[in-house]
């Protein structure tokens, strides 16, 4: 069994951003212990929607992008997934929520025994 930390900023899609705004730390950090990745990703999910609201379908995570970083020696490294989401938002001037669907950039660290 590996431990994993799942980092979050969510972003709203670039069509909507000019409407409506998220708060980009409301997911916070997520330490899920499991036997892979995909392990991971699945509890992942569960718990961005029983905590944060936030519904990942079946499709987003078939669809999710991986995401990278440039590394020192100008090399890019995959560091995590972006991954569509979708949660509601309420729109003052109906009074009504309404649905909108956003990203999450899912950087995702391993965490390992120290040996001394």
């Amino acid at each position: 069994m590996k431990e994993f930390i799942f980092k979050t900023t969510a972003t709203m899609k670039e069509y909507n951003n000019k409407k409506w705004w998220i708060d980009s730390d409301i997911v916070r950090e997520i330490r899920i212990a499991a036997e892979n990745v995909r392990e991971a990703l699945k509890q992942y999910r569960e718990i961005v929607s029983e905590k944060f609201y936030i519904e990942i379908s079946d499709n987003a995570i078939k669809c999710k992008s991986p995401m990278y970083i440039d590394t020192a020696n100008g090399e890019c490294k995959q560091v995590g997934y972006v991954i569509t989401g979708k949660t509601d938002f309420e729109d003052r001037d109906n009074y009504k929520w309404i649905s909108q669907y956003i990203d999450l950039w899912v950087t995702i660290l391993t965490v390992v025994d120290t040996i001394f």
